[in-house]
């Protein structure tokens, strides 16, 4: 029995491996040739105030790109999300900024919903969608439409990086999105099987209509991998940019970082089905920790030293700079961690997203329409 486990622990650690170099050749690839540079309309939903939001925002005003606009959507009239885009106003008066304040039920998917009402004030032929976290290097509009100087790409994404830990939850977040998140989307760039993120997202309107619009996901968790789905069918091609985004997570709670990837890992278990179950081999500190318990420890301290070490240069690659190495530490507490949330995953079908509560089924289809969560108030004893 512990020659089968050896065997699974080097195999997993070889693919992962594998997978993490598959980052650092993606990103050794470089963005196409400046060439036309189209005027672009960016939909950004909001809901709250995250984690630096007004420089996540002010990052994407100061875009080096001759003409773009920023649409954001909010779904309540009443989110603090615009106070700051007042300030944000105030601070570049010559970007064009819309702001929708209410999304119509489209479908059972809210973000989906917004998109549809801030698509309405989009006033350009090419739309970026972005998340309210994420915080770019002012080229990232011109890199991301130099993709599109190929006519077959019908739509470009990014690689993510985490930044800005502070907290243990936050820790764990961007430890997570600089390994195990980013190889598997550059690995599968490679084996031509993309990965779309919908933090970000560039396309043609007139594309996304051929492929059945935002009507078409609009009963979807997974809005952003089912519209990838729908381009490659239709024929086009999905690139993915070399072009680094980095997700700004800094006082993340530990909550916060288990309900993002529980709901990440159902996602991925009503997505790929297949693949889902194939993800311990990916995971080595797993078949690590059966080795220590098989009587192994020094055999599964030299494969988690493998994958720390592993992990620590593509995280360099992708930050520009290293975790500490207290944070490096985590890695282990933090893979285990996502073995028990993996386990619920393969069974359970509701999902937490920013207070609503929603019902899976294949392909993350929702079985219902969302209702908010309870809070639940403690009396004082």
């Amino acid at each position: 029995m512990t020659w089968f486990l050896v065997s699974l622990a080097f195999l997993s650690l070889g693919l992962t491996l594998a997978a993490n170099l598959a980052v650092a050749v993606h990103l050794r690839r470089r963005g196409r040739a400046a060439g036309a540079r189209p005027p672009v309309s960016l939909l950004k939903p909001l809901k709250g105030v995250d984690d630096g939001l007004y420089e996540n925002l002010a990052s994407f005003a100061a875009q080096r790109y001759p003409r773009f606009e920023l649409v954001f959507g909010v779904a309540d009239p009443r989110d603090p999300a615009l106070e700051v885009l007042e300030r944000l106003r105030r601070a570049h008066p010559d970007v064009p900024i819309r702001v929708s304040t209410c999304a119509p039920d489209l479908g059972r998917n809210p973000k989906v919903n917004n998109l549809a009402a801030m698509s309405r004030l989009a006033s350009h032929a090419h739309w970026l969608i972005s998340d309210s976290n994420t915080r770019v290097h002012p080229d990232y509009l011109a890199e991301l439409v130099s993709e599109m100087r190929d006519p077959r790409v019908g739509l470009v994404t990014s690689v993510l990086a985490g930044a800005g830990e502070k907290g243990m939850g936050a820790l764990f977040e961007n430890l997570h999105l600089n390994s195990f998140v980013a190889s598997a989307v550059c690995a599968a760039q490679i084996c031509r099987t993309p990965i779309v993120i919908g933090k970000s997202m560039l396309f043609r309107k007139a594309d996304l209509a051929a492929v059945g619009g935002f009507e078409a996901v609009r009963d979807v968790l997974a809005e952003d991998h089912a519209l990838g789905i729908r381009f490659r069918k239709a024929g086009f091609k999905v690139a993915l940019s070399p072009h680094v985004v980095a997700t700004v997570n800094v006082r993340w709670s530990f909550r916060s970082f288990l309900s993002r990837h529980l709901r990440w890992a159902q996602i991925r278990r009503r997505m790929a089905p297949l693949a889902f179950f194939t993800e311990p081999l990916l995971q080595p500190v797993w078949w690590a920790a059966s080795l220590a318990a098989a009587g192994r420890p020094a055999l599964a301290i030299a494969i988690v030293a493998a994958k720390v070490l592993s992990d620590s240069v593509v995280a360099r690659r992708l930050r520009g700079v290293s975790f500490p190495p207290r944070g490096l530490l985590m890695i282990p507490a933090k893979d285990l961690v996502l073995l028990g949330l993996w386990l619920v995953a393969a069974f359970r079908r509701r999902v937490v997203w920013r207070g609503n509560v929603l019902r899976l089924g294949a392909g993350t289809a929702l079985l219902d329409a969302p209702r908010r969560r309870a809070k639940v108030t403690l009396a004082p004893t």
